[in-house]
């Protein structure tokens, strides 16, 4: 989803009633970064990446669920040419990943190929990703498994592998995608977890290539010709190379990551005001950026075509209309993005796509088989108690499973804690000094 890079809890307030409800609540478990001072303005770009992903998904769950609905999106051409998208939030998520990496391998001063580097790199990612990605592919796993539930209604469900354990185990690897060429079962945007994964993988060699060029000339001109050739390639590269599924992979996204790498690099111009734009004119880019972005169509699955070429090109131009916003200084983009509710739950966002899709499915499912009739209006009220349940289940979600393994010491941490519990068993169970002979 991001960088997800590990933090440092032990910098958080205390925990008390008086300190925390309700005012105090994002200041207590807002991501703490590992590095750096924390910037809940991107965090604030997140949350619109994130919002935009649910919002997408109900919107499609809602008109596949409920006929009502359906014909009111049907009746008006601009929804109809809209309604199957299920965000293009991702792409936003992308660019923040490349952006908060390629900050962060700057900060370094090591090379990205080092071993120093290298070892941080990879264990952060691995100790702060994987456990709740599998926590929760377990736990969906477990409960179809055991109750042999099949869902109504989904599109990715019913595809290769037909074995819910093989789907499991490729999805714990993050290849389904690139084996199948379908969206892992138990988690369809798992997807977009895979191409990060195959991103993180790559990019200590992008940063140690980018990184030895000194001629600010020679940075620009490649810069620019990298992130169109992604583009191109992006738009006319085939699903399929030989046996490897590729129609959703890294290659059909890198523009995206490649766009925050660029502007990582120009986040001292970006900070002191793009172009010299006052905090208004800032404030006016970045939501017109938000707005072209969120209504723009998603062009990602659609055939090859100049118009498809053009319309990655200005979907990435929005994604940095949005950056220039939110890290203009004084800007009004950039306070709303600070917010501190806003940047929680863009924080959280990890969290909330992980357990977003199976909360929509399961309610929607629920709502239609009582419901079915219900009309337009009543619909757009379903959606707002489902999106009311997302975030608290959400944040419940990363208080108590994400945000612990955000500690970089967690592993060394839980075996204590075995090791205490075992102690207490023997304790327990040995015999008090009174009952000896």
């Amino acid at each position: 989803m991001d960088s997800m890079d590990s933090v440092n809890l032990a910098a958080a307030p205390s925990l008390s009633s008086r300190s925390v409800w309700p005012t105090n609540i994002p200041q207590r478990f807002r991501r703490a970064v590992s590095s750096g001072a924390y910037r809940p303005e991107i965090d604030g770009l997140r949350f619109f990446a994130i919002a935009n992903v649910v919002l997408g998904h109900l919107v499609q769950r809602a008109y596949r669920f409920f006929p009502n609905f359906r014909d009111a999106i049907d009746s008006n051409p601009l929804a109809s040419s809209l309604h199957l998208v299920p965000g293009i939030g991702i792409y936003l998520f992308f660019a923040i990943s490349g952006f908060i990496i390629a900050s962060q391998a700057r900060r370094a001063h090591l090379s990205p190929l080092s071993a120093g580097f290298l070892r941080t790199y990879f264990g952060r990612r691995v100790l702060r990703i994987e456990p709740p990605y599998i926590v929760l592919l377990v736990a969906t796993w477990l409960i179809l498994t055991l109750t042999g539930y099949q869902p109504e209604g989904t599109n990715q469900f019913f595809t290769e592998p037909q074995s819910l354990s093989l789907s499991l185990f490729a999805s714990v690897f993050y290849l389904h995608d690139l084996v199948w060429g379908t969206f892992p079962r138990l988690f369809p945007p798992g997807w977009t977890l895979e191409v990060e994964v195959q991103f993180y993988l790559l990019a200590p060699l992008v940063f140690w290539l980018w990184f030895r060029l000194e001629r600010l000339w020679l940075r620009l001109v490649l810069a620019g010709a990298v992130w169109f050739g992604a583009n191109v390639l992006s738009t006319w590269i085939p699903h399929q190379i030989g046996s490897v599924s590729v129609g959703y992979s890294l290659l059909r996204c890198f523009a995206f990551f490649w766009l925050g790498i660029i502007l990582a690099d120009l986040r001292v111009w970006l900070d002191k005001g793009a172009f010299g734009l006052s905090p208004a004119h800032l404030t006016i880019l970045g939501w017109l950026g938000l707005l072209g972005f969120t209504a723009f169509p998603d062009f990602l699955g659609a055939d090859a075509s100049f118009i498809g070429l053009a319309a990655r090109c200005v979907t990435g131009l929005l994604v940095a209309t949005m950056f220039a916003g939110a890290l203009g200084p004084d800007s009004g983009f950039r306070r709303f993005c600070s917010r501190p509710w806003i940047s929680l739950i863009g924080g959280a966002c990890y969290s909330l796509y992980l357990v977003h899709i199976q909360l929509i499915q399961m309610m929607s499912v629920i709502a239609a088989k009582h419901w079915l009739q219900l009309s337009f209006a009543g619909v757009l009220l379903m959606m707002t108690l489902q999106i009311a349940i997302v975030i608290v289940a959400g944040l419940g979600f990363y208080v108590c499973i994400e945000r612990p393994f955000m500690r970089p010491n967690w592993p060394a941490l839980g075996a204590q804690r075995v090791k205490n519990a075992i102690h207490a068993l023997r304790l327990g169970f040995a015999p008090a000094a009174a009952d000896l002979p």
